[in-house]
């Protein structure tokens, strides 16, 4: 009984993650400051604290704070378990599984400057036939903020999603997140189908 639950979890999971990445596959919105689109003041929202995802190799917590600039950041903590570790953003080579967050195409909101990676990684040669070279392997606790500019003065709700591969289970993981700004409240959830 305990497996059948636990293959249906699977599925559900499975399923929204199907679903989420055919809504943002063709993502525009990435890692890259946006400097044609006019950002609109909005006087320091307020944050409703965010969620976590529990895996057996990691933990997850996405937050949303906010600065004394008022743009909302978003932070995403990654906690290891097992000797995990993953490819940090930072790596200068193009590795297919490095850790990356992005947006769909959404018109309301994007990323605003240069991710922040803590503690930074730093580079190594790593002689495993897959890597073969340099790489910056994330074998810490690490936070991630990324500061969000506000492109709309309308509520909005956003999808986007983290990706990486854990290491050494060798798995892509794509974990998919939502913002939402409605009266004056923005919060980060975990999105349900």
């Amino acid at each position: 009984m305990n497996k059948i639950i636990k293959n249906n979890h699977k599925m559900i999971k499975l399923t929204t993650l199907i679903v989420l990445l055919l809504g943002i596959s063709f993502s525009t919105s990435q890692q890259q400051p946006t400097t044609t689109q006019e950002s609109f003041k909005i006087d320091k929202p307020k944050v409703i604290k965010g969620f976590t995802i529990n895996d057996d190799d990691y933990t997850v917590h996405f937050n949303l704070e906010n600065t004394d600039t008022k743009k909302p950041v978003l932070v995403i903590a990654i906690e290891l378990h097992n000797g995990s570790q993953y490819i940090s953003p930072f790596a200068k080579r193009a590795f297919k599984g490095k850790f990356y967050m992005d947006f769909g195409s959404y018109k309301d909101v994007t990323f605003n400057g240069n991710i922040i990676e803590t503690p930074r990684s730093v580079e190594e040669i790593d002689a495993h036939p897959f890597v073969n070279g340099s790489v910056n392997w994330v074998r810490v606790n690490t936070t991630y903020k990324q500061s969000l500019k506000i492109l709309s003065q309308e509520d909005f709700e956003v999808f986007g999603r983290v990706r990486f591969t854990i290491e050494p289970r060798c798995t892509l993981e794509e974990i998919p997140f939502a913002i939402s700004f409605k009266n004056g409240v923005m919060k980060i959830f975990s999105p349900e189908c």
